[in-house]
């Protein structure tokens, strides 16, 4: 008997996993801020204000998290279903929010959808 024919290996993958680090990255950097910012806020006269900013960077600190792993994961061509979900939660982070021509642009969420399109596209090689 014939052995089954090897995988195809492309960097399609690795491309994918990149950007959803990179996405999740800018995340966690910019949820960090909003926590952050809601614990200094918590004290003041709206202080729910301030907690629900807490719990908000809480969620999405998990939500990048989860991103990193799946381009981790994507990286090592291991768990394509870890790779689809991290992209998925990665749509969630927003990021840091760039000014180009005139249209606010969400970084992170950009990063983590082409990161997503290019694990989903090579689904064969994990």
């Amino acid at each position: 008997m014939y052995a089954p024919p090897p995988k195809p290996k492309t960097l399609i993958p690795v491309i994918g996993g990149i950007f959803l680090i990179i996405a999740a990255i800018d995340g966690i950097g910019t949820w960090a801020f909003v926590a952050f910012i809601g614990s200094l806020a918590s004290g003041g006269m709206f202080g729910f204000l301030g907690g629900i900013m807490m719990a908000c960077g809480a969620i999405e600190i998990i939500f990048a998290i989860i991103c990193l792993l799946g381009g981790v994961m994507a990286i090592l061509r291991r768990m394509w279903a870890l790779g689809i979900i991290g992209g998925i939660l990665g749509l969630f982070l927003g990021g840091s929010v760039a000014l180009v021509m005139g249209v606010l642009l969400p970084e992170a969420s950009l990063f983590a959808l082409i990161g997503m399109i290019m694990i989903a596209i090579s689904h064969k090689e994990f």
